[in-house]
């Protein structure tokens, strides 16, 4: 028989679980600036142009079997058909003309502060198959914390290791379907279908959605439920992620709205997760401690 004190510990679990998955059950903000007016144009094939949308990008089965070969930590048992994705628009469709023409508009107003820091941008991110010991584990775990680095010292892998370790399984979850769908839509880059546009990035993967943009919005909404206060910051620094990447010319912008999308409803499944909401507690728990400044 259960103790009072188990009893009471189910009770309060339980009504953690049900009040953290209705807190993080948030709706996707509305689409604005050049996403918004860029959504005008039809994503639709243009029948007179019908051989650029054969093109695909290809790849090959042992890079896909590889690349899934990591499975969800806590998403393991939600199929990809559970996200609600829109299509990319057709290679032939007026959006991606549209989207091209933008993307070469800030080819030729890009500054070279732009691309120092799109390049920059470009090498934040978290490697899975990374281990302590590496040359470049230290790096990876700061990586995590990119998203939000300008609100306090303290944010950091050595003050919040409970985190550091907690967002890598999150980023595990992520690659998945980020991969899997990549491989679904398999579009090609848009340099690959406008030749003025030159990239300042090589890729051999596929554009839609994009890595970089999912990431750092995954980041920034699960962050803003551990600090509400700095959820301007979070998301500043996830829409610079994703416009860094239009910036270098490796990304149309429906790559990077996909990505907000994609992000905004994995979050919400992650919220309605036990093992995550459990361990959820537990970074809040290391924050309660941790996220100030110190006199040491």
């Amino acid at each position: 028989m259960k103790s009072s004190a188990s009893l009471l510990l189910i009770v309060f679990t339980g009504l953690f679980s049900k009040s953290f998955s209705q807190q993080a059950t948030r709706e996707l903000a509305p689409v604005r600036g050049h996403y918004k007016q860029l959504q005008q144009f039809s994503p639709k094939p243009t029948p007179s142009n019908g051989e650029l949308d054969k093109k695909k990008f290809i790849t090959d089965n042992e890079t896909i079997a590889r690349r899934l070969s990591l499975k969800p930590f806590y998403l393991y048992n939600v199929n990809p058909d559970a996200f609600n994705l829109p299509d990319a628009p057709a290679n032939s469709s007026a959006q991606t003309r549209a989207e091209l023409n933008y993307l070469r508009a800030l080819q030729e107003t890009r500054t070279q502060e732009d691309i120092r820091a799109s390049l920059f941008y470009a090498d934040v991110y978290y490697n899975l198959r990374v281990k302590p010991g590496d040359s470049t584990y230290q790096l990876y775990r700061r990586n995590l914390f990119h998203i939000g680095r300008s609100i306090g010292s303290w944010f950091n892998p050595q003050t919040l290791p409970v985190t550091t370790d907690f967002m890598a399984r999150v980023w595990q979850d992520a690659s998945y379907f980020i991969w899997y769908f990549k491989f679904k839509y398999a579009r090609i880059r848009p340099y690959s279908i406008e030749p003025t546009l030159k990239n300042m990035q090589d890729t051999d993967w596929a554009a839609y959605p994009s890595g970089h943009a999912a990431n750092s919005y995954i980041n920034a909404y699960i962050y803003s439920e551990l600090a509400p206060e700095f959820t301007d910051f979070f998301i500043k620094d996830a829409y610079d992620m994703a416009h860094s990447r239009e910036i270098i010319g490796v990304h149309y912008p429906t790559d990077s709205e996909c990505s907000r999308i994609f992000a905004r409803q994995f979050v919400t499944m992650l919220f309605k997760n036990e093992k995550f909401l459990e361990d959820f507690q537990r970074v809040k728990a290391e924050w309660a401690l941790n996220a100030r400044e110190s006199l040491k």
